[in-house]
């Protein structure tokens, strides 16, 4: 079987077809709820995922130091039958994947339980209240040229703010934490952009208005602010606010549009090794 039969194949499963994929026996843990999760639509319901941290099992009182998931299925997503907090500890009575034959490309079923009962919420686990203090620690970076950067959980990216010719940027790195390759591919390639910024400024500018401005006319109001809009004019009346840069040097820099769309933010995407690629309008 091929990952698309596969794939196929779990979303044609009935609710009872899902909940014979995990083990009949029921055993209790307890995982550090830390992020992440979202749902899968399968026949008839949702199968629904929150990310854990690690876990202990209450019977061997083993810790096991890996990621793993939570699983529960909903009928009607304004009425899901478990609700679970960010950087919470719980006390849960579950049901083990079985272990099971995966195609090329699909992730193993590894760590994933389905949730029978919450026993205790903030549940006391040493082992666990340990990991849970060290994961909130803020982790920073320090860069003489992009300054100081924090890393969002939630966007799994360092986010920071810097100088840009006569104003202020945000910057964002979009790397796991522990890439330590990816972060330092990221740092150069931003750095490269910002180091020789007034010819990136200039070439973003244009390309934007090179791409957009016969759509700006169009979203014009009258005929007479239309004939204002001039790739020279568009170029002058957007202001850079944010860029994003990938570990592969792929980078989406996003202006201000000054209501030439209303209100939504322009980005131009590109990489250093190609230049820009695209310009379009967003949110």
């Amino acid at each position: 079987m091929n990952l698309l039969e596969y794939m196929r194949c779990r979303n044609k499963m009935t609710l009872s077809e899902w909940e014979d994929t995990f083990e009949k026996k029921e055993k209790e843990i307890i995982v550090l709820r830390h992020e992440g999760g979202g749902g899968s639509l399968r026949n008839g319901f949702w199968d629904w995922d929150e990310y854990f941290l690690a876990y202990v099992d209450c019977e061997t009182g083993e810790l096991h130091k890996e990621e793993g998931r939570i699983e529960f299925p909903v009928i009607d997503k304004e009425e899901t039958p478990f609700q679970f907090k960010d950087e919470t500890i719980y006390k849960l009575r579950v049901r083990e994947k079985l272990s099971e034959e995966v195609p090329e490309g699909a992730l193993p079923s590894k760590n994933y339980f389905l949730v029978v009962d919450i026993l205790e919420e903030d549940a006391v686990c040493p082992e666990l209240e340990e990991m849970l203090i060290e994961y909130r620690k803020p982790v920073v970076l320090q860069d003489d040229i992009l300054g100081e950067l924090t890393y969002d959980k939630q966007l799994k990216s360092f986010e920071g703010n810097m100088a840009w010719l006569r104003g202020k940027i945000h910057i964002s790195l979009y790397v796991d934490k522990n890439n330590k390759s990816g972060i330092t591919k990221a740092k150069k390639a931003l750095k490269t952009m910002v180091l020789e910024q007034e010819k990136w400024d200039a070439d973003l500018r244009s390309f934007a208005a090179k791409e957009l401005t016969k759509l700006a006319c169009e979203w014009a109001e009258s005929d007479e602010e239309a004939a204002k809009i001039t790739e020279e004019s568009f170029a002058k009346r957007i202001s850079l606010s944010l860029i994003w840069m990938s570990s592969g040097a792929s980078f989406s820099a996003y202006f201000d549009d000054d209501e030439l769309f209303f209100g939504h933010s322009i980005a131009v995407s590109g990489s250093l090794k190609k230049g820009m690629i695209s310009a379009k309008i967003e949110g």
